[in-house]
């Protein structure tokens, strides 16, 4: 969910010259529309900067809370009021506020297996306990998520609060099939929890259809839906937004750090509403879709072709992630490692799993990787992993 780039760490990541990294899941710089932000900028600091420049109403500039209202009543069918939002600094910002708002510290909260890693770096500066939930290509497992419930419940170490990743989830790329949505929200409601759903990816679609969201499904009673314009814009604007009950919204809008802080950005607020009121965020989006889509089939095609027999991954149908599971006796680690070697970077999975990481995962970030490196990188990889099980 939130950007990765350390810049104290981004030459050992990006490796030396003539290196292929799949670690980061970052936008390409290349896609980011710097002119048209930069004639968005120029327009309101010359027509409303006593506006822009401002302290700004704690729920967000209106104008821009209106465009994503109506964004999604357009692509989803789905009818917000203004109550029922609230704009953020990114999702890091919304998903770091409910969690002081919404849990204490000793809360358990329950989390994909695997999931975003430095979400559960997060939970864990609020003193929470990530338990984890077991996934596969259909996404969160029902079975595995009500059996977790059952057990905790009995242990009188009831849960509080579930995140998911539904769509396109990182790290794994897969989403939550459609018919297991309502099993999710029954045991929502059944067990009291707290949905957040991390939806960040939803616009980078490369196949079809997203199925509708927790939120739409749950009718607006329990579910958090966190968007970002960090995937779909540039993650340099730190804005974001999250969609929910008018009641916890309202708590959210009122809290301190709202009230204090005079509302997300309400200069680059300003500048959002006007790029994106001129129509440039849809064919933005849709060009990002484009070059996305072909990397994606970029790295799929070459995995078909490179891959030894033994090896499986997922087969994304949106946002930047694949993620490879390996044969026994191979572990991610030393793979990781031999492949450095060879100037080729890529992210042992165990970061992202809460408890018991099975040490036989790596994920590979495509968004960032030309095309031809991709097929290139794989290729090696492919080679480094049939020498390896050759051993």
């Amino acid at each position: 969910m939130t950007a990765e780039y350390d810049p104290l760490a981004a030459v050992q990541a990006a490796g030396p010259p003539g290196t292929i990294s799949f670690v980061y899941g970052l936008p390409d710089p290349a896609t980011f529309p710097g002119e048209g932000l930069r004639r968005a900028a120029e327009q309101v600091l010359l027509e409303r900067p006593e506006l822009a420049l401002q302290y700004g109403p704690e729920q967000g500039y209106g104008p821009l809370i209106d465009y994503l209202r109506d964004k999604i009543l357009r692509e989803e069918g789905l009818a917000l009021e203004r109550p029922q939002m609230v704009l953020t600094g990114g999702s890091a910002q919304a998903l770091d506020h409910l969690c002081t708002l919404f849990s204490r510290s000793g809360d358990r909260v329950l989390v994909e297996a695997p999931t975003y890693h430095e979400t559960l770096q997060l939970f864990r500066d609020h003193g929470l306990w990530p338990v984890q939930v077991e996934i596969d290509h259909g996404g969160l497992q029902i079975e595995a998520l009500a059996h977790r419930l059952e057990t905790l419940t009995r242990s009188g170490k009831r849960a509080h609060l579930l995140y998911s990743i539904p769509s396109f989830q990182n790290p794994s790329g897969v989403t939550l099939a459609a018919d297991r949505r309502p099993h999710l929200l029954d045991l929502a409601r059944q067990y009291d929890l707290l949905v957040i759903e991390d939806d960040v990816y939803r616009d980078l679609a490369y196949d079809e259809s997203v199925p509708p969201s927790l939120y739409e499904l749950d009718g607006g009673q329990r579910v958090l839906r966190i968007g970002s314009f960090s995937k779909i814009l540039a993650p340099g604007v730190r804005m974001g937004w999250l969609i929910g009950p008018p009641d916890l919204i309202g708590r959210l809008v009122d809290s301190g750090l709202r009230c204090m802080g005079g509302g997300a950005n309400p200069l680059m607020s300003n500048i959002l509403a006007d790029f994106c009121r001129q129509g440039l965020l849809d064919s933005h989006i849709e060009r990002l879709r484009q070059s996305y889509r072909e990397r994606r089939d970029a790295m799929l095609n070459a995995l078909d072709a490179f891959m030894p027999v033994g090896v499986d991954w997922t087969r994304p149908a949106g946002g930047y992630f694949v993620w490879l599971r390996l044969p026994h006796p191979l572990q991610a680690a030393d793979v990781a490692a031999r492949a450095r070697k060879e100037k080729l970077l890529v992210l042992a999975g165990d970061p992202f799993f809460s408890e018991h990481p099975t040490g036989q995962h790596l994920r590979l970030a495509f968004s960032y990787v030309a095309p031809q490196e991709i097929e290139q990188g794989v290729k090696a990889l492919g080679h480094l992993l049939a020498s390896a099980l050759q051993v």
